[in-house]
């Protein structure tokens, strides 16, 4: 009886000390949030980062549009490995090399600029960016299979890399480079982060912000203020761009427009300082809500920049009942509620002046002129003091020019505004109800309906009318009745808009497809019907204390259309 007593307190014994030696590992592998904003340096243009890749992917997974898709696309149902396998390699770093990697690691992106090269007409600008990923797995454990995968992604991208090993200032590097040299992959390790760039300088800056011979960016007070606001755990990414990084975004945005010719090249350094000027800094979170992704931006202004927008927005809710114009096949739609649009234009023509230096001032009116041109519009201060409070823009295709509807408050003062935009040679009619002008040299119309106005391509303004005439608008659309019930139209809005992101789901899930050929070339049908139920998606603009909150839900959000529009059409 003593013996199997004794066997028994043995047996205990040792059971006890394998459950204390398995806490011991759990707690010594034990994930502790790193902050990877210590490798952004502080003059940085932009940073992104998640916290949990797995947690991304899952979410990916979730959304309505992945499950409705997936299927009829030829994507997998779930992207993650064995989920049993990613949590105990979470939690105890036991695992394959990959696995670990996957179910540990933070990851980052630092943007630190950009270079221009020209070719005849062409000019190539080439994004500056690092990723950082902290991988919580000793360096002796995850570099062979972090070089391997940096080795795949080179081979894949480049005809005959090659490999160059060398050292700079005590940092060891390492540098895929392509056989026209072109091009690089450079990637270091520091303990257990590895850090990779397209660029040697952007990757030595990192290690020497993380090691404190640079100023990072964890350190400047107007990150911290927006990242420390977060505030939510569900939060699966989150960025933030500086003033400098608002700028070049303009910069970048101008001469994309312009098609890269020598007038936008000139013109886009003073577009972005003039409205760079009136923004602080932008932050950016997204995560999964109701089986969509929503996103949230916030774009800080100077507190003198807010006051006075303050006075031009509204204060009561929106009116979403009156869509009568609005085909049910629309691509998009946006509604616009000012408190007084004279006075919101001036105003907004004085905050432009009043942060912009003598040339900035200058050129801003021409540039604010420019956004009704497309409307026939060529003078907003009697435009704006002629029309009602509520604005609509319809894109009835992705591509197409919108149409411009406005309230007429003063009918005369904008029947010879658009006179005078037709020309002498305008043709008028009646369709139904409405009095339509057309222009003889460009097919511009206006179209004059109870107390509406409506401006834009003939064809896409006879197709509203018809829309109001025959009943048959956005409203009668599930689609459209799904992405509305999430608003809460008593609140203030400057501008809610709703889209199709038909295409850009597609194009995600489709880049996931284990099919060489397109699977939407060769199951058109079924992706269509799949597709035909997603809702469209929705964004407000609201004014909020001293900034302007931008919130969106959509099939993938800002993230997933991103990837839509870089990945390949065909496999």
């Amino acid at each position: 009886m003593r013996r199997l007593i004794t066997r028994r307190r043995a047996l205990f014994s040792i059971l006890l000390i394998a459950v204390l030696l398995a806490a011991a590992w759990i707690y010594w592998n034990r994930l502790t949030r790193s902050d990877l904003s210590a490798f952004a340096p502080s003059n940085c243009l932009a940073f992104v980062e998640g916290d949990d890749l797995a947690a991304l992917v899952t979410g990916i997974e979730q959304t309505e549009a992945w499950r409705t898709l997936s299927g009829p696309l030829a994507a997998p149902q779930t992207l993650l490995p064995n989920r049993w396998l990613l949590r105990l390699a979470r939690w105890t770093g036991i695992g394959s090399a990959d696995t670990i990697l996957f179910a540990r690691s933070q990851v980052g992106v630092v943007f630190t600029g950009a270079e221009a090269s020209q070719s005849e007409a062409t000019l190539t600008i080439k994004p500056l960016a690092t990723f950082i990923v902290e991988t919580h797995t000793s360096q002796g454990r995850m570099k062979p299979a972090v070089e391997r995968h940096i080795e795949d992604l080179a081979r894949r991208v480049y005809r005959n890399p090659g490999l160059l090993r060398k050292q700079i200032d005590g940092i060891d590097l390492e540098e895929w480079i392509s056989d026209d040299k072109s091009h690089q992959i450079v990637f270091a390790f520091v303990d257990t982060t590895v850090i990779v760039g397209n660029d040697e300088s952007t990757v030595l800056h990192s290690i020497e912000a993380h090691n404190g011979k640079r100023a990072s960016l964890r350190d400047a007070k107007e990150f911290a203020v927006q990242r420390n606001g977060v505030g939510e755990s569900s939060t699966l990414l989150f960025g933030y761009i500086s003033q400098s990084g608002v700028r070049s975004l303009l910069q970048a945005f101008v001469i994309y427009r312009g098609g890269s010719s020598a007038d936008a090249i000139t013109t886009a350094p003073i577009f972005a300082d003039t409205f760079g000027a009136l923004v602080n800094s932008i932050s950016w979170t997204s995560r999964l809500a109701d089986g969509s992704v929503e996103d949230r931006c916030k774009i800080n202004l100077p507190d003198d920049v807010a006051e006075k927008l303050r006075s031009m927005v509204p204060q009561h809710g929106f009116d979403l009942t009156k869509l009568s114009f609005i085909p049910s096949d629309a691509y998009s739609f946006s509604n616009y509620q000012l408190r007084d649009p004279a006075t919101f234009w001036s105003n907004l023509n004085a905050v432009v002046s009043s942060h912009a230096d003598l040339i900035g001032s200058v050129a801003a009116r021409p540039i604010l002129r420019g956004l009704l041109r497309p409307y026939g519009i060529d003078d907003p201060d009697t435009f704006a003091r002629a029309i009602g409070p509520n604005l609509r823009t319809i894109r009835i295709e992705e591509n197409s020019p919108s149409v411009l509807i406005v309230e007429a408050f003063d009918r005369q003062a904008l029947r010879t505004l658009i006179l005078k935009r037709l020309g002498k040679n305008s043709k008028s009619g009646q369709a139904g109800n409405a009095e339509i002008m057309v222009s003889s040299s460009d097919n511009f119309a206006a179209a004059f309906i109870d107390n509406y106005v409506l401006l834009g391509p003939a064809e896409a303004v006879r197709r509203c009318l018809a829309t109001a005439t025959q009943s048959q608008s956005i409203t009668s659309q599930e689609s459209f009745r799904r992405a509305e019930k999430v608003l809460n139209v008593s609140l203030p809005f400057t501008v809610i808009t709703f889209a199709s992101d038909q295409r850009a789901a597609i194009s995600f899930v489709e880049a996931f497809s284990r099919q060489e050929r397109p699977a939407f070339a060769t199951n058109a049908a079924q992706v269509d019907q799949a597709v035909s139920g997603l809702p469209y998606a929705v964004s407000v603009t609201l004014l909020k204390g001293s900034s302007i909150e931008w919130t969106s839900r959509s099939s993938f959000g800002l993230a997933g259309s991103l990837v839509a529009q870089f990945a390949p059409e065909s496999k």
